[in-house]
């Protein structure tokens, strides 16, 4: 009957261990705090320093219950009991050390922060039991990782490819790589909390310390699925709520697994999954809309300098040398001011010179900029004649065009542009055309009109 008492000490732990650590950095505080050659804190040091030795003896005891009824593996503990053990037995030396007339010498301070980093390092061993290994470091830049010794290998999101996917084994490409998202952390060789190991199906038939988590064919009866479905703040919710939670769709595809058999070897098209239930999953190759081409840095004062010819300047995207340049500010600028952008013709990727004096002749000095994505033209003196000339910006994608003189026959001169994607042309001869004929880019012409609805006629 009474059989609870040693699981719930060991459960106790987690409580438990926090003790120690706060009076022991408190007396430890207390010793370099004091001034040199005063003993008065003296009877309160040793006091802390036995209050902190009996709780680290009462810490350990109860973590090795723990360890004993809640099924984690010995090489995951030792060296965190080893640790704490050290630390009982080094806070009761300091402790016989301590006399109300004791001064604390070199030697003791030395002890007394040799005692600081093994509590820390303790510390540190039981974090990493309960949040996981990498729980400190994965924050971390990965610059400072590689120091450490970390190499930062996160499970990789499920990803499925559009087109074959009925060919994929489900267990092998889809079930497994979601537990390893999931559940992995808790539940590996290394880290057998609940006994269970799920890193493989084979060691997932095993079961864990309270039976078998999966029976085939029967996702309700099988714990592996059960215990994600339960409520958030259900105790037996798995995996934690303080972890990463597998997404719905995900939970619906070890589902589906499971009530098809729990085959090893099966694939989605065997098993009838649904593809809509696979679309959050297909892989997306985007495209990045500014080039890859890799730059120089810019030096720490073009900013400043474009800013103060008058030019509106940023960095498109943080840690890139991709600079826009407009003249929102600059609204003389003129064909002879391009000299003042020539030092940064290769970082332009969006240039705006909306509003302001520049003419057909300011087309060929743009043809010099070779990753120049968007172009704003809008309200100048530019009718297109020289648009061909713009065939050499390889990477343009958008061009502005609006309240100018472009005419459909100008704008024909950069319809096999390799990259061009959209022509802006509202407010032109050519955005006036009822015909304006079909190009390798998309024309946007404005003049949108909207149906009237019952509202519009309402009198207030």
């Amino acid at each position: 009957m009474l059989d609870f008492i040693l699981p719930l000490l060991g459960r106790l732990h987690p409580l438990l261990v926090h003790l120690p650590i706060g009076i022991l950095i408190f007396g430890i505080l207390l010793i370099f705090w004091q001034k040199k050659g005063s003993t008065g804190f003296n009877p309160v040091i040793r006091l802390a320093f036995l209050l902190g030795a009996i709780s680290a003896t009462l810490a350990g005891i109860s973590g090795f219950f723990q360890y004993q009824f809640e099924g984690f593996a010995w090489d995951s503990i030792q060296n965190h009991l080893i640790a704490g053990v050290i630390i009982a037995i080094g806070s009761f030396y300091v402790f016989t050390q301590i006399k109300d007339g004791t001064i604390f010498t070199y030697k003791i301070k030395l002890q007394v922060s040799a005692l600081f980093l093994v509590l820390t390092v303790t510390g540190h061993l039981g974090g990493n039991i309960s949040r996981g290994e990498d729980y400190l470091l994965e924050v971390l830049p990965a610059e400072i990782q590689a120091l450490a010794g970390y190499e930062a290998a996160p499970e990789k999101p499920l990803e499925i490819p559009e087109q074959g996917w009925e060919e994929l084994e489900f267990y092998g490409e889809v079930v497994q790589p979601i537990l390893n998202q999931n559940c992995k952390s808790c539940h590996n060789p290394r880290n057998l909390k609940g006994e269970l190991n799920l890193t493989n199906l084979e060691e997932i038939l095993k079961g864990g310390e309270n039976g078998e988590v999966l029976k085939a064919g029967n996702p309700e009866l099988s714990a592996i699925f059960a215990k994600m479905i339960l409520p958030l703040d259900d105790e037996d919710h798995m995996p934690p709520k303080e972890k990463r939670q597998p997404s719905k769709e995900q939970i619906e595809l070890i589902k589906t697994w499971i009530a098809a058999g729990a085959s090893k070897t099966s694939t989605l098209g065997q098993a009838g999954v649904e593809e809509k239930l696979l679309e959050p999953f297909f892989q997306k190759d985007e495209i990045p809309f500014y080039p890859l081409t890799e730059l120089t840095a810019l030096p720490a004062d073009t900013l400043s300098k474009l800013r103060k010819e008058g030019f509106f300047a940023e960095i498109i995207i943080q840690g890139s040398s991709w600079l826009k340049v407009s003249c929102i500010n600059f609204p003389d600028f003129k064909d002879s001011d391009w000299a003042l952008l020539r030092s940064v013709k290769g970082q332009i990727a969006y240039l705006d010179l909306s509003a302001t004096q520049v003419t057909e002749g300011i087309l060929d000095s743009i043809a010099s900029l070779p990753n120049l994505t968007v172009l704003k033209l809008n309200q100048t003196g530019i009718s297109g004649s020289q648009l061909g000339t713009l065939s050499t910006c390889k990477n343009l994608k958008l061009l502005y065009l609006n309240s100018t003189q472009l005419s459909l026959e100008n704008l024909s001169g950069i319809n096999k542009h390799p990259s061009l994607q959209k022509v802006f042309a509202f407010q032109t001869p050519a955005g006036a055309s009822e015909n304006p004929g079909k190009f390798n880019f998309e024309l946007e012409t404005g003049n949108y009109s909207l149906p009237k609805i019952p509202a519009d006629t309402i009198v207030y």
